[in-house]
């Protein structure tokens, strides 16, 4: 029986915070992971680019998914396996909608962290998590030094709710890829996928060295410092 690991939310340098190039990030987990979800904020072109890079290098034997970070009236919302950006701007049930009436899977990312991404006069998502019709929701997003308290609060949450679970590491260097990850019965995407929705794939921590950790401590900190002032302006 083969298993095998995807990391389902990953940014490029294509993200106003991201770094590294989507031609690293496949050549840096080609041998690592089987599945890699590109999802920048707002875009799709950096997630083209890295498919288009695994595709020519099969060798690589990495499988790309095309996805998207929306920045909704509500917070965050991924959308994986897209055809074409979804605009920004919307309610959290209208982005869902589009990205079901793709063909795609809706993410619910990192619902109880610190910073919720809402628009001023709007409700989060963690407000209305249980009657939005998300496909599965991220108990595990390593992104953060303080993620693990979020994420504990998530799996508590999804006791009740009963999403199918994913987990994900949301880096922004591909040092970080695969800090968390999703585990899977076969090796490509469309296994993936069909996983997801049977609940069958299991959400998983990644290892940090203690460089790791202080730098991903200095990353939190650089987000805080984004969030708050971009609120101000």
């Amino acid at each position: 029986m083969l298993y095998s690991k995807a990391d389902t939310h990953v940014h490029t340098s294509y993200s106003d915070d991201g770094i590294s190039s989507p031609e690293d990030i496949v050549e840096f987990i080609a041998g690592k992971f089987q599945v890699i979800a590109i999802t920048d904020h707002d875009r799709l072109d950096g997630a083209y680019k890295a498919k288009e890079y695994a595709l020519k290098n099969d060798f690589l034997e990495v499988d790309v998914i095309i996805g998207e970070e929306i920045s909704t009236k509500n917070g965050h919302v991924i959308g994986l396996f897209l055809d074409k950006r979804i605009a920004q701007g919307m309610t959290a049930i209208d982005t869902i909608d589009e990205i079901h009436a793709q063909g795609g899977l809706a993410i619910a990312p990192h619902p109880y962290y610190l910073l919720s991404y809402a628009k001023k006069g709007y409700e989060p998502i963690r407000r209305h998590l249980k009657n939005l019709d998300f496909d599965a929701i991220e108990v595990i997003n390593n992104s953060s030094t303080f993620a693990v308290f979020s994420n504990a609060v998530t799996s508590l949450v999804n006791v009740s709710i009963g999403f199918p679970q994913v987990g994900a590491s949301d880096a922004h260097t591909k040092e970080f890829v695969g800090k968390g990850y999703t585990q899977f019965q076969g090796k490509s995407a469309i296994d993936l996928k069909n996983q997801i929705i049977e609940k069958k794939a299991t959400a998983h921590f990644g290892h940090y060295s203690l460089l790791e950790f202080n730098l991903n401590l200095l990353q939190s900190v650089k987000s805080f410092y984004q969030y708050f002032s971009n609120r101000d302006n």
